[in-house]
């Protein structure tokens, strides 16, 4: 395994709602066996981003690939993974170390969106 991905979500106190990233990240393995994917968490979650990229580092990532499960580009998005990432780079010099763009107003999501919405008006009495 020469590159990672890890699968960054914001985390929650609630586990329920982080087992939903971790799932979303099986679901990628499945897809993609050429890259070890991972899930990860900023907050109230486990394992941390540095903590994710170390144990790819020490399972032979020399590639991480850092996907975050944002929607928006909020402070998280321009400054804490940044900074996060560049103590990772400074930490791991031999490993190259990339931020995938945030999830955006992507066509794919208002798809999912207007599923949801047609579920949910199919149950109005």
């Amino acid at each position: 395994m020469k590159e990672g991905v890890i699968l960054l979500g914001h985390g929650s106190r609630r586990e329920e709602a982080n087992n939903l990233v971790r799932d979303i990240c099986s679901i990628l393995q499945e897809r993609d066996s050429d890259k070890k994917y991972v899930s990860a968490f900023l907050e109230f979650g486990a394992p941390s981003l540095p903590d994710a990229a170390k144990d790819l580092i020490e399972e032979g990532a020399e590639r991480i690939v850092v996907a975050p499960m944002f929607l928006t580009m909020g402070n998280h998005m321009h400054r804490d993974i940044p900074g996060k990432l560049l103590r990772l780079k400074t930490t791991h010099p031999d490993v190259r170390f990339a931020f995938a763009k945030h999830l955006g107003a992507d066509p794919r999501i208002a798809d999912i969106v207007m599923d949801r919405v047609t579920e949910a008006s199919d149950l109005i009495e």
